[in-house]
């Protein structure tokens, strides 16, 4: 796996083989210093159930899981992004942390839908490989889940390990996507 975090801004697309890419648009995350007022709310319904986004016209600064995983049939793909964000062709995030968690946050962007690393891996790929801890921290942390893909990060021996969704989404997560003909590459 490569990956390249040092950069300030990254531009990542996703898409999947079947059917209509997830995210439609190119990805940029802007480190911000000062989280942006944040007028617009939308809510956007994937196999992961439902996501709060929040951000302003322009750009997104945080997601969060609303209710319960869905746990019955099989899991439907995403709606399209709602508006304003999926108007736009680049998506922009505005995230705030640290340099570090920067770094890890950029580097979540470049695990390809259906592929799995482990924490161990991801610190090696921020530079920083004695750091597994902290680039959890940083993986838990991250204010933009699905979007920015921590559910795609195991722990070395296979498992799953945690997920601020549950368990039980992570685990839809990672299948959904390996059933969409991606090709799973985990530890």
């Amino acid at each position: 796996m490569s990956f390249n975090a040092g950069r300030s801004t990254d531009r990542i697309t996703w898409s999947r083989h079947r059917e209509q890419p997830v995210i439609h648009q190119t990805l940029k995350i802007i480190g911000a210093t000062v989280r942006p007022s944040v007028p617009n709310r939308a809510l956007w319904h994937g196999p992961w159930g439902t996501l709060l986004l929040v951000g302003d016209a322009g750009m997104l600064v945080a997601a969060r899981f609303q209710g319960p995983c869905p746990t019955d049939g099989p899991a439907a793909p995403p709606d399209p992004l709602p508006a304003p964000w999926g108007l736009h062709p680049t998506l922009r995030l505005s995230l705030t942390g640290t340099d570090f968690q920067l770094a890890v946050w950029r580097s979540l962007a470049r695990i390809a839908p259906g592929e799995c690393v482990s924490y161990s891996a991801l610190a090696e790929a921020v530079g920083r490989p004695r750091a597994v801890r902290a680039v959890a921290s940083a993986v838990a942390a991250n204010p933009l889940p699905v979007l920015l893909p921590c559910h795609r990060v195991i722990r070395r021996d296979g498992g799953y390990g945690g997920y601020l969704g549950g368990a039980s989404r992570k685990h839809r997560l990672i299948h959904w996507e390996t059933d969409q003909g991606s090709h799973p590459r985990c530890f």
